[in-house]
């Protein structure tokens, strides 16, 4: 069954490359109010999804789709846009890549899809994000708050390689590693 969530999510994968190319073109305003546009309608689709009762494994597959497109489009044009004030941290950026990219691996490897874990970590590591963008757009850069944010963000990811590793088979919203050995909601422990 289709979800009426569905559009905010492809609407996320199709923005991903229409801002990566507003950032391209040097459009600091046009690729921030579009980064904005995206991350809130991700605030939407998966609470939509489950209050409706259409969440579904398609439709979280779709979002990691989405969350993946949508934060490469953002790390590039920050980069972009931000170049001078990031160059400290970039051994933060480069980990959080690398734990990205491993946690997406690690899952392709073992399972053939991404993970569609919607992890709380990831979750909180999401919000921020969006905190953060804003924070940046409307105001100014700050260290500190990248700092915690990739923490977060490192953290998200190795938790998702612990639970690939943890699972089975493959399951999509778990919410957190300590649900992957309870009996009420993975039936693989």
């Amino acid at each position: 069954m289709r979800s009426l969530a569905d559009p905010f999510t492809i609407y996320r994968i199709a923005a991903a490359p229409i801002i990566a190319g507003l950032a391209l073109a040097g459009l600091r305003d046009a690729f921030f109010v579009a980064l904005i546009v995206s991350l809130l309608t991700d605030l939407v689709d998966g609470p939509l999804a489950r209050w409706l009762g259409t969440a579904s494994e398609r439709g979280a597959r779709l979002d990691t789709i989405a969350d993946g497109g949508t934060t490469l489009a953002a790390l590039l044009g920050i980069a972009l846009f931000e170049r001078h004030t990031l160059q400290p941290e970039l051994p933060w950026l480069i980990a959080f890549l690398v734990s990205y990219a491993g946690a997406a691996a690690a899952c392709l490897i073992k399972f053939r899809r991404l993970p569609a874990y919607h992890l709380y970590l990831s979750k909180l590591g999401a919000i921020l994000s969006g905190v953060f963008v804003v924070s940046l757009y409307a105001f100014d850069y700050s260290r500190l708050f990248l700092i915690a944010l990739l923490g977060v963000g490192l953290l998200a990811n190795l938790e998702s390689v612990i639970v690939t590793f943890r699972l089975k088979e493959f399951r999509s919203d778990l919410g957190s590693l300590l649900f992957v050995d309870d009996g009420r909601k993975d039936k693989d422990g």
